[in-house]
């Protein structure tokens, strides 16, 4: 029996490493690390994924000759399929394959930044006698002549534990207090700053906006100390930016996503 990297490989030639990452999902740089063994985790989760999405007799089936296989997964004959139909599938088979190429290549363009910036970063510290262990924060590289810049920004993922919920209750507590004083305004924000996503999560932003407003009130200190508290980081991300100075002097970022491009 194959394994689960034989699989994920014959699983990305025939179906493109978007979409093994959509029906896996994980993001496609996920894909891409584990296939190439830079995953810095255990790679246990993914494999199990892989066997159950792919593996068993999933990938051994193959499509006749002069067939192609519809949405739901039946066999249609090519020739009674109307030609803007071929022609959509072929376009859109031709932009994945290329997209995962793209994809591919970002991915390397990125671990190559990291490992650059950290050779150059332990380097300069060696001059000094300091060694430097692992990423330990925001930087800065300037060009001689100050044209362009490499920027590493380094963010904590934070979340909220179980204290989140004692600081709702004497929110809860100090509206039901304010009824009468509190504008419609201030229950909003609050309630919209509780609010969760499609996944179940909350805006942390949001929550932590909140030690914003400016309320002289006991409960209310004690209801943002408990926020303050259920903070907790769970990791980091660590984020690449590239700029180039105009002819007026301002650091452009160069555009590294289609949104912005």
């Amino acid at each position: 029996m194959a394994d689960w990297k034989q699989i994920l490989n014959t699983a990305i030639d025939n179906l493109g490493q978007a979409e093994v990452a959509r029906r896996l999902n994980i993001s496609p740089a996920t894909v891409s690390m584990a296939r190439s063994d830079k995953y810095p985790a255990s790679t246990d989760n993914i494999e199990t994924k892989i066997m159950q999405t792919f593996g068993g007799n999933k990938m051994e089936e193959t499509i006749p000759a002069g067939y192609k296989k519809n949405a739901v997964g039946h066999l249609v004959p090519v020739e009674s399929i109307k030609e803007a139909d071929l022609a959509r599938d072929e376009l859109v088979r031709e932009i994945m394959s290329q997209a995962g190429e793209v994809s591919r290549a970002l991915i390397d363009f990125k671990e190559r930044i990291a490992g650059d910036v950290e050779a150059f970063m332990e380097l300069s510290a060696e001059k000094y006698g300091a060694k430097i262990g692992g990423v330990k924060g925001n930087i800065i590289l300037t060009s001689f002549d100050g044209r362009y810049q490499v920027m590493r920004a380094v963010n904590d993922r934070i979340e909220f534990d179980e204290k989140l919920l004692a600081a709702k209750a004497l929110i809860d507590d100090c509206l039901r207090e304010w009824t009468k004083d509190s504008g419609s305004e201030l229950r909003a924000l609050i309630g919209n700053a509780f609010q969760v996503d499609s996944k179940g999560k909350i805006n942390t932003k949001r929550i932590l906006g909140l030690q914003k407003i400016n309320i002289e009130h006991e409960r209310w200190d004690r209801a943002m100390q408990a926020i303050r508290d259920a903070v907790t980081v769970v990791g980091s991300c660590t984020y690449f930016r590239l700029y180039e100075r105009d002819e007026h002097g301002k650091y452009q970022q160069i555009p590294m996503d289609f949104s912005a491009v």
